[in-house]
């Protein structure tokens, strides 16, 4: 799906055609990125980690990765749908049914997680052939559009359908950034299930083992993709200004290194999943933490370039602006990563 002429890649075209195009009335009226997704979904994108075998793409997580990053340059809140929608579905592939994988393989399946990435609450009752889900998670991309949810309870994680019984998804309020994600807290209180929609009894392990991972590598991507497209929004005003002040040269360098420092570590951390040791954890918490707070650097110079170059030419990075400072509050947040890391760093 990348290195392609836009021609024979059908995720360039939908980027160019579709995606591209609507992002910034997406930002506006921060309304979901239903058309994008469809065409993403008929590129074959949203089952591109799906088996082949399940007629998926049979990608893995840096590949993956690197579709995410396409798509956040020129939609970050469609990218962070994205972001959630792969990383529940790497989660389905460790646990659900071939029918349900295979609606996702063909496209006809939104996925989201509403998972505590590093440990929380919550709580199952099973009686009879249903179970009561209780607990709520505070931060849920495509809160409200997902066909289901990836939901952690205690130990447990559970799939729920968009519209079981007690499933209580409030309207999406005003964000400074990522709009169109509708990411919204979602509760259970409790909500009802069937006691077949377990996916697994050993959710904590697989939240640490698969979840969190993708999760993870697939934000950074997202920052990666909000940072390249500032540097490059920025690269060209300043040429289309002729504002070649060594000064704002300067700055525009300082962004092209900062963001391929995260480039270093995504790669490694990437790499890191894929064949799993001592410090794998540790590095994408570090890389979790350096991509969020990167990116916001990095378009803090885009628009002190931007403006530097032509009165109103921040207006051209202002939308990467505010998405890189609300990744900032998606959970785990930088604080709580922090934290996390501190602690494994203590303990060596």
């Amino acid at each position: 799906m990348s290195g392609e002429p836009a021609c024979r890649d059908p995720l360039a075209r939908v980027l160019a055609d579709v995606v591209g195009p609507a992002a910034g009335e997406i930002d506006r009226g921060a309304r979901f990125p239903r058309a994008g997704l469809a065409a993403l979904a008929g590129a074959g994108v949203l089952g591109c980690t799906v088996a082949r075998e399940l007629g998926g793409g049979g990608l893995w997580l840096r590949e993956a990765a690197d579709v995410v990053r396409r798509v956040a340059r020129e939609c970050a809140s469609t990218a962070t749908v994205l972001q959630s929608h792969l990383t529940a579905v790497a989660v389905l592939e460790e646990c659900a049914p071939r029918g349900l994988r295979a609606e996702v393989a063909a496209g006809r399946h939104l996925c989201t997680v509403a998972v505590h990435l590093l440990g929380g609450a919550g709580a199952a009752r099973v009686r009879g052939g249903v179970a009561d889900l209780h607990g709520r998670h505070a931060w849920v991309a495509a809160a409200g559009h997902a066909d289901s949810y990836v939901w952690s309870s205690g130990e447990q994680l559970w799939l729920v359908a968009a519209g079981a019984p007690g499933l209580l998804v409030p309207a999406t309020g005003e964000t400074l950034g990522l709009r169109g994600a509708c990411a919204a807290p979602v509760a259970a209180d409790p909500v009802t299930v069937p006691a077949d929609a377990l996916l697994s009894a050993d959710g904590a392990r697989i939240v640490r083992d698969v979840a969190f991972p993708w999760f993870a590598v697939l934000g950074a991507a997202v920052s990666l993709g909000i940072m390249d497209s500032a540097v490059e929004a920025s690269a060209r005003l300043v040429s289309e200004a002729g504002a070649r002040r060594p000064s704002v040269l300067a700055e525009l360098a300082r962004m092209k290194v900062r963001a391929d420092s995260v480039r270093g570590m995504f790669t490694g951390a990437a790499d890191a999943v894929a064949w799993p040791g001592r410090g794998t954890h540790e590095a994408l918490l570090a890389l979790r933490a350096a991509a969020v707070q990167t990116a916001i650097g990095v378009t803090d110079l885009a628009m002190k370039v931007c403006q530097a170059a032509a009165p109103s030419g921040a207006a051209g990075v202002e939308r990467r602006f505010r998405d890189a400072r609300a990744a900032y509050a998606v959970p785990p947040t930088q604080d709580t990563v922090l934290e996390h890391l501190g602690a494994a760093l203590y303990a060596t």
